[in-house]
């Protein structure tokens, strides 16, 4: 769930904010500044998240593996270490 908080508020409250999100890993709070976003509190695990479907040439070698083991081009442990 997102939510928008004024910098000002934020400041105040800022521990409290920190716990809810560590509570709830997909909360975002958007902190808006003369009423305009300019940055955004998340979990660590949004973050980790976020910057894994950023990354295009993980996401790419992501998408081929499931098509590998969709396809069953599946190679044991043993014969790649050997």
């Amino acid at each position: 769930m997102t939510k928008i908080a004024p910098v000002s508020y934020v400041r105040a409250h800022l521990p409290a904010m920190v716990a809810a999100i560590g509570k709830k890993k997909r909360d975002r709070v958007v902190i808006t500044r003369n009423g305009t976003a300019s940055a955004v509190l998340v979990s660590p695990e949004e973050l980790e998240t976020l910057e894994i479907l950023a990354d295009k040439k993980l996401m790419l070698s992501l998408l081929k593996a499931e098509t590998d083991e969709h396809a069953q081009r599946l190679v044991e442990h043993e014969e790649i270490f050997k």
